[in-house]
């Protein structure tokens, strides 16, 4: 899931997420590989089925501004508010709960695993501790 290159292109991995892989023309595609749909349902209070429908919604965001696989704050803003204009303290602060890793994006890990804690599983301590 979310990598971007065909059959038979060899791809690298970069340590950070990122995978990079030069096509046949030579050209060099990199693309943020998301984490496995399995593996956020152990970690999280989803089912691997919410998961995938999680990643639904997640593509048709990320993909608003910058097709990149990422939410960035403007493409944040524009889902919850419908304008991209920056300038929002609430945003700004919901952003950055959502930004686990403050590198200014959102990634599909981090955008589930915030969302977990409003699961009706989740424990009163664990959304009092959010």
């Amino acid at each position: 899931m979310g990598l971007c290159c065909s059959k038979g292109e060899p791809q690298q991995a970069r340590g950070d997420g990122w995978t990079s892989s030069t096509s046949s023309a030579g050209v060099v595609q990199t693309q943020y590989q998301q984490e496995n749909p399995t593996d956020l349902a152990e970690k999280t209070y989803f089912s691997v089925n919410e998961v995938a429908a999680l990643y639904t919604l997640f593509s048709k965001v990320s993909n608003t501004l910058v097709q990149d696989g990422l939410i960035h704050k403007e493409e944040f803003q524009l889902a919850l508010f419908g304008n991209s204009s920056s300038g929002n303290l609430f945003m700004d602060r919901v952003f950055e709960l959502f930004d686990q890793k403050q590198n200014g994006v959102i990634e599909f890990g981090e955008f589930v695993k915030t969302l977990s804690v409003f699961h009706p599983s989740a424990s009163r301590a664990e959304k009092a501790e959010f």
